[in-house]
């Protein structure tokens, strides 16, 4: 017989189904079996409601003691985002796919100037999130980044921060427009994704994964959505010495096409004439 704790956690995973079901069903086969971890000691990892939760904290040393490459992984990605925005500080940050908001709140807390939103499809993940973390500056929502200009509610934003979401995400050209349009001019997007050096793998490995890139076809699209990439390949990334602290660590980040920072922002006007 099922413990109460499994019940509720079952009775969850139902009601999360039911919601996403509702606002976007695309997604709904590629939700991930959910598994709860509560607690944790120092270095420790878990996946709530099937989302990432450092339990032993946002530092990287006792993950990287403990050789917690899923946590380092996370985390790390996180610490860079300071470095690159700390150097010129957004007014405003959008943090795509925020989950367990662990990571908006690292970059509210840094970034005490701008304002931070938390965005996730996952109603239940955002409700939890805004339990868990709060700032001044800092606030969650729902939002469907297909559709960014019917469910986000922001007019412009100065920075997105999405790190390996573009792969989950059935159309990638309309979240991406989505986020360009809603750019400022001077605005940018850090970004990561998997990539492999061998080609375009239309169905990865893993099943919620929808694509994952080789440099060049994931190079081809930015650059058709926005002017510059700056990425670690040809050392124009920034701050890429967040990542030294993994030397001498059995955990590596392989630096290829990832993460990147994209600017210039490539706005096609809107013609409704054209349509006509």
């Amino acid at each position: 017989m099922p413990s109460p704790s499994a019940r509720h956690l079952d009775q969850a995973t139902s009601r999360l189904r039911g919601e996403v079901k509702r606002r976007a069903p695309w997604a709904v086969p590629h939700l991930k079996r959910v598994r709860r971890a509560v607690g944790g000691s120092s270095g420790s990892s878990a996946v709530r409601n099937e989302h990432f939760v450092p339990s032993g904290g946002t530092d990287l040393r006792p993950y990287l003691d403990a050789g917690d490459r899923l946590a380092v992984h996370h985390l790390i990605r996180y610490h860079w985002a300071i470095a690159v925005l700390s150097d010129d500080p957004p007014t405003s940050l959008i943090d795509v796919a925020c989950g367990a908001g662990y990571g908006a709140a690292m970059l509210a807390a840094a970034l005490p100037s701008t304002e931070v939103i938390g965005l996730d499809l996952d109603p239940e993940a955002v409700a939890d999130a805004a339990l868990e973390h709060r700032a001044p500056n800092l606030r969650f929502a729902t939002g469907d980044l297909m559709r960014f200009g019917e469910t986000v509610d922001v007019d412009e934003i100065d920075c997105v921060v999405t790190f390996d979401t573009i792969e989950h995400v059935p159309h990638r050209e309309l979240m991406l427009m989505g986020l360009v349009e809603h750019l400022t001019p001077t605005g940018r997007v850090l970004l990561s994704t998997p990539v492999h050096q061998a080609g375009v793998w239309l169905e990865p490995p893993w099943e919620h994964h929808r694509i994952e890139y080789s440099p060049d076809t994931l190079l081809d699209l930015l650059h058709r959505y926005f002017g510059r990439v700056d990425r670690p390949d040809n050392d124009t990334m920034p701050h890429r010495e967040v990542f030294d602290v993994l030397e001498g660590s059995d955990i590596t980040y392989l630096l290829r096409m990832n993460p990147l920072v994209c600017s210039q922002p490539i706005r096609v006007p809107h013609d409704p004439r054209a349509a006509s």
